[in-house]
């Protein structure tokens, strides 16, 4: 049996609007998760020993050296050890206090162009 209700378009079946109210639901509830390590973008603090200038054996500071000191200066990424894949991030500021860690991002990503865009960061 199939209620309609009536709405200025016409009449809409009342089960079909309830799925496409639990299917949308079900879609924004699944935001993708990327895991790996904050660092910087040409991967200089992901090496063993770290590239950074003398004294610098820490990936925080490592990171930190390249984003804020080095000319021309590096963007945080997201890097995935266990893939291998680097991913750019819409906002650098969200990541900062997490530079050097591992960390899960909740968001969205622009696969043409390999960025999140961040809804959430939490440590590993």
């Amino acid at each position: 049996m199939s209620v309609c209700i009536e709405s200025k378009k016409g009449l809409i079946a009342l089960p079909s609007l309830l799925f496409s109210l639990v299917l949308v639901s079900f879609v924004s509830a699944q935001t993708p998760i990327f895991k790996g390590e904050i660092t910087d973008e040409h991967l200089n603090c992901i090496q063993t020993p770290v590239k950074a200038v003398e004294g610098v054996t820490k990936k925080q500071g490592c990171v930190l050296y390249w984003a804020h000191f080095a000319q021309p200066r590096s963007k945080y990424v997201l890097y995935d050890g266990a893939t291998r894949t680097t991913y750019q991030l819409d906002d650098q500021n969200w990541v900062q206090p997490y530079v050097g860690e591992k960390v899960q991002i909740t968001g969205t990503l622009n696969v043409a162009t390999k960025t999140i865009h961040i809804t959430g960061v939490k440590r590993l």
